[in-house]
């Protein structure tokens, strides 16, 4: 009888290192075709380790994202990744994933009030003074907009942080306004952007976006105006149509995130997170009195001058997809 016990304990053993490790990826939404490469690499890097990935998309509904975790915990995952929608309404989903002794990576978006266990992402402030210095190369004096992303996503706070860390000194040159979107969304930016020009005489001379999707709805008021090309614009995320504009001058400049790489890092920490080994970060992001253990990256300007130096050599786009007509 105690070897009996003995060899169905060895075989349990044996059957739980032969199941393989699986997490969840919980999106926020895949609308923006950023977010699918985001998926693809974290989903590719993952499996090479041996584990297992369930991707949940949201569609940008805070429910489902807690839906997705308590979903997740019932199937015995064994980590959660989340892109939060709400940098607060999303918490629920983290203390779900807490509650089942499960790890937590923060994945882009920080989540405020939640125990999440470690914060990959990039450095959004620097991503907000990079679009600002741009814009101050190219504008000694002028009219300046900031279109600022919505407040539920933190990072819309640490990129306008970035770029009034640049222009507030220098408000003897520039006369700054800004406004703020509702969502990440190309019609939200257009309505806005809409809405700001009926108390204005006229277009500023530059308009700083928080993102390529919402350069995407100024873009569709400057043509409305005739004015495209004659607005210095910038945005973040390197996205396909908004490199082009740049290679024709339509669009001074974007930032450029290598998603491979962080997709790559947050496996990473995840699978050692799991796995009992050391999990390697970078940084620390202190919020709320909190120190998160995180990797930040560093994000990349990508101008006319340096495209193929930056997105086209590291495979980002190709140079047919960049430059064809």
């Amino acid at each position: 009888m105690v070897l009996l016990l003995v060899s169905t304990c060895l075989i349990d053993k044996i059957k739980a290192q032969d199941e393989p490790v699986t997490i969840g990826f919980i999106l926020a939404s895949t609308f923006n075709d950023r977010w699918n490469k985001d998926r693809d690499y974290f989903v590719e890097k993952f499996e090479e380790f041996g584990g297992k990935v369930i991707v949940v998309d949201c569609f940008d509904q805070v429910d489902n994202q807690v839906k997705a975790a308590k979903d997740m915990v019932k199937q015995g995952v064994d980590g959660i990744v989340i892109v939060a929608i709400d940098a607060v309404a999303s918490a629920p989903a983290v203390d779900v994933a807490h509650e089942a002794g499960i790890p937590v990576i923060a994945y882009d978006r920080i989540i405020l009030n939640a125990p999440i266990d470690y914060y990959v992402s990039f450095n959004s402030v620097t991503v907000g003074e990079q679009m600002t210095n741009a814009v101050i190369k190219k504008l000694t004096k002028g009219n300046i907009l900031y279109i600022g992303g919505p407040a539920e996503d933190y990072n819309s706070k640490l990129i306008r942080q970035g770029v009034f860390k640049v222009l507030d000194p220098l408000k003897n040159n520039y006369s700054v306004k800004s406004i703020q979107t509702t969502t990440w969304n190309q019609m939200d930016s257009y309505l806005a952007l809409q809405d700001f020009l009926t108390n204005e005489e006229k277009l500023p001379d530059a308009i700083i976006c928080a993102a390529d999707v919402l350069v995407r709805g100024v873009i569709d008021v400057l043509l409305e105006n005739d004015a495209l090309g004659k607005v210095i614009l910038t945005g973040q995320d390197a996205e396909l149509d908004i490199c082009r504009m740049i290679i024709r001058d339509e669009v001074e400049m974007t930032v450029y995130k290598p998603i491979e790489k962080l997709g790559d890092i947050a496996a990473k920490m995840m699978w050692n997170a799991i796995k009992g080994n050391d999990v390697e970060t970078n940084d620390s992001f202190t919020i709320e009195g909190k120190d998160i253990p995180s990797y930040l990256l560093t994000p990349i300007v990508v101008n006319k001058d340096n495209i193929d130096q930056t997105i086209i050599e590291d495979g980002y786009y190709t140079k047919e997809q960049i430059y064809s007509k």
